[in-house]
């Protein structure tokens, strides 16, 4: 549902999702709970110098077009209000994915680099041509950068990395602001609620402990993750068509190391300015059903997509991560491309 007018009388749209045209058809439709979302608010509009006062602060925001109701579940609210049970926090994390080189200093994987409209490239290894090369080395020496290709399954190589922390350049990223702003007042996450597309995707890989992303002796930062697959996989309540696992969390320990030295180190290395919360490191798994017509159905076949003559078939979809203590959340566009049969 939405308001359609904001300005005067609270004028409220409501439609059904298919679901519940479906229960409603059946006669057990029943409201039991509902949630609230801010998908169409730019909170960067809050102008907090406005020339006519404090009471101005805000009317930007105020005066939103508000989004008309969608019937389709997946997309009413995607980013969805939350309530945590202090009052006294002055910051919350968010998140975002890390897409720092981190070699030399590199021990068993490293963060995979999106590619052109920050979409994340997953290759489906078990796919060979006809002189047995897999999807990803032909991606590779066919122009894609080794560095934007995720491969299927693997479990020491790239990795999607994921980060939590303050978005804020006047907090500096120390382990006392840490431990003031995230760990003391409950935002740290020690796992995070990983939803997939459970037709394209058939398990979530996710850190098997001793996780480590941290400053180096040598003056940069070292990710050493050993991925394996996550436990507790059940079906989504709210996402039709997915299905949601949880993924293991780790402290991230790159800091700044003290407050007076210039920040240059340790912001190469992570995706913060501000205080780091926790960080997760994924791979997917694609589901070894997927058929042609899945493709032809869901996605594109015998694409070009480097202009050399190789073509591929490939399906996009969507990755939603949520921290279980801090909330953040964050989507990820991932491209599951294998080569054409010929």
């Amino acid at each position: 549902m939405a308001f359609l007018d904001n300005s005067g009388d609270i004028i409220l749209d409501a439609v059904l999702t298919d679901v519940g045209r479906k229960r409603m058809a059946k006669g057990n439709f029943r409201i039991t709970k509902f949630s609230v979302g801010d998908d169409e608010i730019d909170y960067g509009l809050y102008d907090k110098n406005h020339p006519s006062g404090s009471a101005y602060n805000d009317l930007e925001i105020l005066q939103t077009p508000i989004l008309e109701a969608f019937t389709q579940m997946n997309a009413n609210i995607n980013y969805g209000l939350v309530s945590y049970p202090r009052q006294d926090l002055l910051y919350l994390p968010s998140m975002d994915q890390n897409e720092k080189t981190f070699s030399p200093q590199i021990v068993q994987a490293s963060a995979v680099t999106s590619a052109g409209g920050g979409t994340i490239f997953l290759a489906d290894d078990t796919k060979t041509n006809a002189a047995g090369e897999t999807t990803s080395k032909v991606m590779i020496a066919d122009g894609a950068r080794r560095e934007t290709v995720l491969i299927s399954a693997g479990t020491n190589d790239r990795v999607i990395l994921i980060e939590t922390g303050i978005a804020a350049d006047n907090l500096a990223s120390t382990a006392a602001n840490q431990s003031t702003f995230i760990s003391s007042v409950g935002l740290m996450d020690s796992s995070f609620l990983v939803k997939f597309d459970k037709r394209f995707i058939g398990s979530v890989l996710g850190p098997m402990g001793g996780a480590n992303l941290a400053n180096s002796a040598k003056g940069g930062a070292t990710l050493q993750v050993n991925l394996g697959k996550t436990k507790s996989t059940r079906r989504s309540r709210d996402l039709s068509n997915y299905n949601e696992t949880i993924a293991d969390g780790a402290v991230n320990r790159i800091y700044k190391q003290n407050s007076t030295d210039t920040d240059d180190v340790s912001t190469q290395y992570s995706a913060f300015v501000g205080p780091r919360g926790a960080f997760t490191a994924l791979n997917l798994s694609v589901r070894p059903d997927i058929t042609q017509s899945d493709y032809s159905k869901f996605g594109t076949q015998g694409a070009d997509l480097y202009g050399s003559g190789t073509t591929y078939d490939y399906i996009d979809t969507t990755l939603y991560v949520q921290g279980a203590s801090s909330n953040a959340t964050i989507q990820l566009p991932i491209r599951i491309i294998k080569l054409s049969q010929t």
